[in-house]
């Protein structure tokens, strides 16, 4: 805390010691452990938000004419670190990333149960369409009834090991 009252003590900006907590909680910073980059961003915060509530008063009369400071002037204020702003893009990407994953896994997860299945179902019902393919080709073969008769009468007693006269009988 004594590290962001020092960047703030040029400016005369008394802060509280929640306002220090909450802003520290916001970018995800210990408050016993804070380096001195992060003090400054925690400090520029403040001087933003105080900005913006006009409770900052600024003084309006340029000391050297032309309201602009020299580049190694003691009162130019320095860039602020953008760490609260990159840590928060940082969690919302990778908030959409984990989203994304998500939404990939389910669908992924989707389409090889639907492969699977119509694999199973193909897997099922090959033995029919086999025979159908058979018979079908057996056909182009043989264009007499008896000839066909003959074909399958062999294939029942290749598969069921026995003939079509044992059959009837």
């Amino acid at each position: 805390m004594e590290k962001i009252q020092q960047f703030l003590q040029p400016y005369n900006i008394e802060v509280t010691d929640d306002e220090i907590l909450q802003l520290c909680a916001q970018v995800d910073a210990d408050i016993d452990q804070l380096t001195d980059q992060q003090a400054q961003a925690i400090a520029t915060q403040i001087l933003e938000l105080r900005l913006a509530s006009g409770k900052l008063a600024t003084n309006s009369k340029p000391k050297n004419g032309n309201g602009k400071l020299g580049k190694n002037s003691p009162r130019r204020k320095s860039t602020p670190p953008l760490q609260g702003a990159i840590a928060h893009a940082s969690q919302v990407s990778n908030q959409e990333i984990q989203s994304l994953e998500d939404v990939l896994t389910q669908g992924i997860d989707a389409y090889t149960t639907d492969k699977a299945d119509q694999l199973l179902s193909t897997i099922r019902n090959a033995p029919k369409d086999v025979v159908s393919k058979f018979v079908s080709k057996a056909m182009e073969e043989e264009a007499d009834v008896d000839s066909f008769r003959a074909i399958g009468d062999e294939l029942v007693a290749g598969i069921f090991g026995i003939s079509a006269t044992n059959a009837a009988e």
